[in-house]
């Protein structure tokens, strides 16, 4: 079986990932790979993954965070970003297959399956059968690929969809994970976080480096809309909401107890024109930012 340093591979994921052509790729990962010992970067990747895992891990998707505590299989999506951590000092190994939407052009539709979906059974603990069964659907993949085969990449698809079957037969309320919301909670701090890192602007020609949602949403390294969907839940206000409100807070700040010109305030602040900044103000406070200092 061989083996792959997993920083090298994300580094070199472009290359193995043909768009325009479609592509499919297996790794099998043993005990001291990098992917079964330390955490994977919690992002979006550009393929479609079905893994199946030997050990304890905790997994994060998108705003959830599921726990399997022996043996699991994980089905990741290139729209939700998501990560994996083992835990504890047992052994960790598996295997699993990437590929782009590409591959299964005229085969079906992938996004059909419920596994590939946010809110359907993404991660579910196996039992030791379940493990060795789609650990033999994967031993024939391996097999395929390698093969000079000419047909070997139909045969891989059907195998996919094998594994696809076989979850979809036996995934009960008791198979599936336990999910919490312990990534919901983490995401939002470092929302938070990265928001207030930026003030108090005591110092000038020093803008806020992250204005709108998008600029939040890349330096977290999630998509903009799951963002969103989570601070809604936790904070009961959209990504722009909170962004604005924090704002405005400082707008305040600076506009009562300084003597900073308010031109100087909008730049600050990132407002290109200091009528959009005084068009901001005005429509929370009721006054022009002018007519708040005086007050």
């Amino acid at each position: 079986m061989e083996r792959i340093d997993m920083n090298h591979f994300l580094r070199s994921q472009n290359k193995l990932l043909n768009k325009d052509l479609g592509n499919f790729n297996l790794f099998w990962v043993q005990e001291l790979d990098t992917c079964a010992v330390q955490p994977i970067p919690y992002n979006r990747r550009d393929f479609y993954k079905i893994n199946l895992l030997k050990g304890a891990y905790t997994i994060h998707l998108a705003d959830k965070t599921y726990e399997i505590q022996k043996r699991g299989l994980f089905f990741g999506n290139p729209s939700y970003p998501y990560n994996w951590i083992p835990k504890g000092a047992d052994s960790h190994s598996g295997v699993y297959c990437i590929f782009n939407k590409e591959f299964f052009h005229h085969f079906g539709n992938i996004d059909a399956y419920q596994m590939f979906r946010p809110e359907g059974d993404n991660v579910i603990e196996l039992t030791e059968g379940l493990y060795d069964e789609i650990e033999g659907i994967f031993e024939k993949m391996d097999v395929a690929f390698r093969s000079a085969y000419q047909h070997k990449y139909d045969k891989i698809r059907n195998l996919i969809f094998e594994v696809l079957h076989s979850v979809n037969e036996v995934s009960t309320k008791e198979t599936r994970i336990n999910r919490h919301d312990a990534a919901a909670s983490r995401i939002t701090g470092s929302f938070l976080e990265l928001l207030e890192r930026q003030f108090p602007l005591e110092l000038k020609n020093r803008q806020v480096p992250l204005r709108n949602a998008a600029d939040f949403a890349d330096t977290l390294a999630i998509h903009e809309n799951y963002l969103n969907r989570v601070l809604k839940k936790t904070m009961g206000s959209t990504t722009t909401q909170l962004i604005q409100q924090r704002f405005l807070q400082e707008a305040r700040v600076l506009i009562k107890h300084s003597s900073i010109d308010i031109s100087e305030i909008a730049y600050l602040l990132g407002f290109k024109e200091v009528s959009h900044f005084s068009n901001f103000f005005k429509k929370y406070e009721g006054l022009s930012p002018l007519q708040y200092r005086k007050v």
